[in-house]
């Protein structure tokens, strides 16, 4: 696991936090402004996660500047005597397309979940992705759960199943289908866990930028969409509440509502850019912590969400509802070891896997020390540095 400072660290989850509300909020803001384009609403994340592409650009382009004006350094990159051969020989730096797809359909099934479902529904059904990614982590990671990790687990599954059926019990006045949307948010969490993971295991087993990571994930869910979006225009569909003017999408239409209405336009490029920034932040804290620290992070801003949709009035304060946060927060709390309990076990069990963390990143360290011979970065003596100065 790479190391960077914990300031920087807290700094990018604070912005997973910050950008991840905001896109929650504004999207429904949109839904709120008659704007039923969830398939569009997607294509536009997948637009401001391309964007990355743009800010990683400048960013190397800076750094070759500081190389070249440093001539003391020189940056040798050579081939591995030993190719790696397998997924990652295969497909390189683009393996980040597997974690685009989960992610491409995780969103759009999310985003039409947003439209039927109330916004704190919404966000909390995404706190089951903490259920998840426990169990992915255990079948394809082969990790093993402790004590606390299978507590927060349970407390997390209660904390959902609670918010679940406050959302069918309450209707909400932003809620179009509350249980057809319940039954879609939790079949996206299990395609938004594939993201986590998958992003994990490539991330430790690649060397990439987090930002070029976002881009090239941006990059493959927009040109699925590209081809998808003309698809979609020519479906006849009756449902009010997901399709536009009798089809499943109508993005001329998409695009007429966003050129006449400044709400939508300012919405519209919020979206965009806090899904990029919320993308790269949630990236380079699963690169620089874990899949469970970010899940972890993602569940906090549901209180954020929820404070604001009550102060909107797009929902009503109900005590089931707030059961289940609670139990939710317990739940990620106990997994992720921010609440330690002192009895029946857990601090052992805390211990026991921070050392095996431990002994994991030691052996991460170990593996991509034997792959340094991709890039190495030597200093060179001064007769060189005159010697490659000269015409």
């Amino acid at each position: 696991m790479a190391q960077i400072s914990r300031i920087v660290l807290f700094a990018y989850m604070l912005g997973m936090l910050l950008f991840g509300t905001s896109n929650t909020v504004i999207s429904k803001l949109m839904d709120e402004e008659g704007f039923s384009h969830p398939y569009f609403q997607c294509a536009t994340m997948f637009l401001g996660e391309f964007l990355c592409f743009g800010m990683y650009g400048l960013l190397q382009w800076k750094e070759k500047r500081k190389q070249a004006e440093n001539s003391n350094i020189a940056v040798q990159i050579r081939l591995s005597q030993q190719p790696r051969t397998g997924l990652y020989g295969k497909l390189g730096k683009f393996v980040f397309c597997i974690p685009a797809f989960f992610d491409m359909c995780a969103s759009t099934l999310m985003f039409i979940g947003l439209v039927l479902s109330a916004a704190s529904i919404y966000q909390m059904i995404r706190g089951f992705i903490i259920v998840v990614v426990a169990v992915y982590s255990v079948i394809f990671l082969k990790r093993s759960l402790y004590r606390h990790q299978i507590t927060g687990v349970a407390f997390a599954l209660v904390g959902v199943s609670l918010v679940g059926l406050s959302a069918v019990l309450y209707s909400s006045k932003s809620a179009e289908n509350p249980f057809l949307g319940l039954i879609i948010l939790i079949i996206a969490q299990f395609l938004a866990g594939g993201v986590f993971v998958s992003e994990e295991l490539f991330l430790g087993n690649v060397k990439i930028d987090p930002l070029q990571a976002v881009g090239i994930e941006g990059l493959s869910g927009l040109s699925f969409y590209i081809i998808l979006l003309p698809i979609l225009n020519i479906i006849p569909c009756d449902n009010s509440d997901l399709c536009s003017k009798g089809y499943v999408e109508d993005t001329l239409n998409a695009f007429y509502q966003i050129g006449t209405d400044w709400i939508l336009m300012l919405c519209w490029w919020g979206v965009m850019i806090s899904f990029s920034f919320f993308n790269w932040t949630g990236v380079s804290t699963t690169k620089y912590a874990n899949a469970l620290a970010r899940s972890t992070v993602d569940t906090s801003r549901t209180l954020l969400v929820w404070l604001f949709s009550m102060l909107a009035g797009w929902e009503d304060f109900n005590f089931l509802q707030l059961g289940g946060f609670v139990l939710l927060v317990i739940g990620t709390t106990l997994y992720n070891e921010v609440l330690v309990l002192p009895f029946w076990g857990f601090k052992e069990s805390v211990e026991n896997h921070r050392r095996e963390l431990e002994e994991r990143q030691r052996q991460t360290e170990a593996f991509l020390g034997r792959n340094l011979d991709d890039i190495g970065i030597t200093p060179k003596r001064d007769d060189e540095v005159r010697t490659n100065a000269e015409p």
